[in-house]
């Protein structure tokens, strides 16, 4: 455990941020070098074993924060932190998503027969994920993102998009209670992109124990981390040679399409080609069409601010998070 501990405490040491994340993936060139991986378009790909299928773990290697002259990690209390020694304050740990890359590592030095992809630019609207190999994941099992705050939420459909089959989550519902977790919603993240651009698997993103994201009071608490890592080593030990196949689909379970996209053939030939419509549902709302502001806790990155509520993805977001999904 302790041995564990002081690998999380690196990985959180590495200084990453949005199109300035080289630190980061250097450090995991290193960790990766004995293993078969290869580098496309600034994403890494890492293959372990001679199994035919493999269960695969995600990560992204960027983070909000900016780099700073210090970044050292306080430990209180298994609590981690980060502090920047030369100006004497609290700064982002950047738990979101170096968890992440931990987890990923961790299972990587761990199964025989594993594979692992680590994504650039995440934080600006999964750069690098949309532009991924995709071939990579063809003969995967199912793939788990650690890329949620707190320490509950197993998510399984992100901004509409779902990420996993009934089949798996019924199979896996068990284990996941076990450790804590439950089924959830979440937003927009590397394997909801990875299902856009047609994974044929399913997939998850599980909270991994950071707090606070995207905030200079970011911490990382040391027993979430250690659980979720459990969890994840439990799915993979007893269902990562199994193939839980999912196809890509998009739901509306709250809304229903104005009659523009029903009579335009252009647009409904356009649409129904990506999406799988739910007309059963009352009004739609096109995107960040704003009814309303409030102080609050943002749905996707926890800040506390100005908040606007968002028809389309029924939550309440900050201008930061609807700046990034609008795009």
């Amino acid at each position: 455990m302790i041995n564990r501990i002081d690998k999380l405490k690196d990985v959180l040491r590495v200084q990453s941020s949005s199109y300035e994340q080289w630190r980061m993936f250097a450090y995991i060139i290193r960790q990766v070098a004995e293993y078969d991986f290869y580098v496309n378009d600034g994403n890494i790909y890492v293959e372990k074993g001679d199994a035919v299928a493999k269960p695969c773990v995600v990560a992204h290697m960027d983070t909000v924060h900016d780099i700073v002259e210090d970044l050292s990690i306080l430990d209180i209390d298994g609590k981690l932190t980060g502090f920047n020694k030369v100006k004497m304050t609290q700064t982002g740990i950047g738990g979101d998503d170096k968890v992440g890359v931990f987890i990923a590592l961790e299972c990587l030095h761990l199964f025989d027969n594993i594979k692992v992809a680590f994504f650039r630019d995440e934080e600006v609207g999964c750069l690098g994920s949309g532009n991924a190999d995709m071939p990579f994941f063809d003969n995967c099992t199912f793939v788990l993102q650690c890329d949620r705050k707190g320490n509950k939420e197993f998510i399984t459909n992100a901004s509409g998009v779902e990420l996993s089959s009934s089949i798996f989550q019924k199979t896996i519902k068990k284990n996941i209670e076990r450790f804590g977790y439950s089924f959830a919603s979440g937003m927009m993240t590397d394997v909801m992109t990875l299902k856009q651009n047609g994974l044929r698997v399913s997939c998850a993103n599980i909270s991994c124990g950071y707090y606070n994201p995207h905030s200079y009071n970011e911490y990382v608490v040391i027993e979430d981390v250690m659980n979720c890592l459990d969890l994840v080593m439990d799915l993979i030990y007893l269902y990562g040679s199994d193939v839980y196949a999912h196809e890509y689909k998009y739901v509306y379970s709250k809304y229903e399409y104005k009659s523009k996209w029903a009579t335009d053939k252009a647009n409904t030939d356009r649409w129904t080609t990506d999406w799988d419509w739910d007309y059963r549902a009352k009004e739609y709302k096109p995107s960040w069409e704003i009814d309303d502001t409030t102080i609050g806790e943002c749905m996707s990155c926890s800040q506390t601010t100005e908040l606007k509520y968002d028809n389309y993805f029924d939550s309440h977001l900050c201008e930061e998070c609807i700046s990034i999904f609008a795009r």
